[in-house]
């Protein structure tokens, strides 16, 4: 692979861009471009022409010229792979069916080193349709969608496919993680170019749906003295602009210059001869208007909030104030509007602080260049997850290859013995097939309750304490479950909670909670527990009625690491077990 890669961008909003998302993967894609990598844009359409050209494209693809999806270096390349359908009266979304056909054509087709997907929960098949490509992908939140919570195990599977996530905000990370926990890279969006230097005017930002903020923000301005605050320019939300001239106050009207919002061009227009960047709702302190005024070098004055707060715990140097304090308001405004050097001072630091879109672009050809890695790294290596059901307790007659072949009926790579005694999983560990790893533990009676041993080499003698229990089971380097209250006499509440520092995971899942199991435990993960599953069973056919996939691990902590980044499963049964053993886990014989 050369240096330039090739590169398809996913939007799931329409495109020519009409919208915040759109414009942002266009102003992405120009920079990626400008640095020499070969980006195709695949999106929604509008226009009949540009649906017919982009259909034309792809079944030049499909007819064998893998060509006709790439970008000439240097120059963005916009594929329409489906129909935008209208959703409301100035809304319009990607249409499922029709859009899903072309992406799952462009990606199977597409000659692609990354592809990388934006809002992948947004309504739009671009997040299933990865499953169509080989090439590394990466996924990018950016805002938080509220009432997607649900959506987790509906998703997880598909995420799970994403080799790098990316959230573009503290907040957005946050959030994302509330329902889709994994590991995120923080990459802040970009400004953009304002193309002059700042004035001595007032721009008003307040293109929320909500118009307080931008009654509020007008009655700021309509307070400032006229000898001071120079050029005023207002953008209020992007439909029926009228509604935003007729807000502007009477004594205003002949000075207000009303900018409608029509993406960056006006964005540029609205800043031009700004100093101060009034944002009148929290929604527009956190929006790219906002970003490329500080780039610009302009001073923001935002409402307190919490993403106020990020731009400050990230260094820009932004004037927070109290929500609809006019009074405060004012005269934060009137003392920077008379206090240059301060306005100086502050704009250079809030243009430090935001990264332009051809750093922002470095960043992500980074990123894509570790997706391209952790991708290559997962079909070099098949087995970079394995299904285990983490604990079963045959009889201590059981036999051993009855169990080992139910344990490939059920698609298990790994399982987890732990009868009463010990010599049972020993048993079971000699005459596993070399695809199966078993994990030596031990069910004991310990006199708070029964407590589960794991990757154990020595048996635990029952009868002790819980902490004295589980201190000889972290001795031999084991790992301390604490077993389902369903399944046995376990401690009890507040001896765990005591204790909890000797706990290193909650066995929360079993086969007979059900699917409601499954949602438990995936809402105690999402809380910070780390979470095990068992069928805690002792017939063989009973064998991974539930489960874990996980990264391979190497002993009980790293197991303990693996198992707190694994997802809650219902192995498939008949699945090949993908990985060969060693010897047993737990077992240094």
């Amino acid at each position: 692979m050369s240096d330039a890669l090739a590169i398809a961008i996913l939007c799931p909003t329409p495109w020519p861009p009409g919208g915040d998302l759109a414009w942002a993967v266009e102003a992405q894609a120009t920079a990626l471009a400008r640095a020499g990598h070969r980006v195709t844009v695949l999106a929604p359409g509008i226009a009949r022409a540009d649906l017919a050209a982009g259909r034309a494209l792809l079944a030049r693809a499909e007819a064998g010229d893998a060509a006709a999806l790439l970008a000439e270096p240097g120059t963005p390349l916009a594929v329409c792979a489906g129909r935008a359908i209208r959703a409301g009266r100035v809304r319009t979304v990607a249409g499922p069916l029709d859009l899903a056909a072309g992406l799952e054509a462009a990606l199977r087709h597409g000659p692609f080193d990354v592809v990388h997907v934006h809002e992948p929960l947004a309504p739009s098949p671009a997040l299933t349709a990865l499953r169509h490509t080989d090439a590394a992908t990466v996924a990018t939140f950016h805002h938080p969608l509220a009432g997607v919570a649900f959506l987790g195990p509906l998703v997880q599977r598909a995420i799970d496919r994403v080799d790098v996530r990316i959230a573009a905000s503290a907040i957005a990370r946050r959030a994302v993680q509330q329902v889709l926990p994994g590991e995120d890279l923080l990459l802040p969006a970009a400004g953009g170019d304002v193309g002059t230097p700042p004035g001595g005017g007032v721009a008003i930002v307040a293109r929320g749906r909500d118009r307080a903020g931008l009654r509020f923000a007008l009655a700021v301005a309509r307070r400032l003295p006229a000898a001071d605050r120079g050029t005023l320019r207002v953008m209020g939300p992007p439909e029926a602009p009228w509604r935003t001239r007729a807000a502007v106050p009477k004594a205003l009207r002949g000075e207000v210059d009303v900018v409608t919002d029509t993406g960056p061009h006006s964005w540029r227009r609205l800043l031009a001869d700004a100093s101060i960047v009034i944002l009148g709702t929290a929604e527009d302190v956190d929006g790219p208007l906002a970003r490329m005024a500080m780039s610009g070098g302009r001073v923001v004055v935002a409402p307190r909030c919490s993403e106020a707060d990020e731009l400050l715990h990230h260094g820009v140097d932004a004037l927070v104030l109290p929500p609809f304090s006019r009074e405060a308001w004012t005269t934060a405004v009137v003392d920077l509007l008379r206090d240059r050097a301060a306005r100086t001072t502050m704009g250079a630091a809030a243009a430090a602080a935001v990264p332009t879109e051809d750093d922002a672009a470095a960043s992500l050809v980074d990123a894509y260049r570790a997706a391209i890695g952790r991708h290559g790294d997962r079909r070099a290596d098949p087995g970079t997850r394995v299904v285990a059901d983490l604990r079963v307790r045959p009889a201590s007659g059981a036999d051993p290859a009855r169990l080992a072949a139910a344990c490939r009926d059920a698609g298990l790579d790994v399982v987890a013995i732990a009868a009463p005694d010990l010599e049972v999983a020993r048993r079971v560990a000699a005459s596993a097939p070399p695809d199966l790893t078993v994990i030596i533990g031990q069910e004991i009676a310990s006199s708070d309750g029964l407590v589960v041993g794991l990757f154990l080499t020595e048996p635990v003698a029952p009868g002790r304490t819980f902490p004295e229990t589980a201190d000889r089971i972290r001795a031999q380097g084991g790992v301390v479950v604490a077993p389902h209250p369903a399944t046995g006499d376990v401690p009890a509440t507040d001896v765990l909670r005591r204790h909890a520092h000797l706990v290193d995971c909650y066995e929360l899942v079993t086969a007979a909670a059900g699917p409601a199991g499954l949602e438990a435990g995936r809402a105690a993960r999402r809380l910070g527990l780390v979470v095990s599953a068992a069928s805690v069973t002792a017939v063989p056919e009973a064998l991974g009625a539930v489960g874990v996939s996980m990264r391979p691990f190497q002993d009980g902590r790293d197991f303990v690491d693996a198992l707190a980044h694994a997802d809650l499963v219902r192995p498939r049964r008949g699945r090949r077990a993908r990985r060969a053993r060693s010897r047993a886990a737990g077992d240094d014989s």
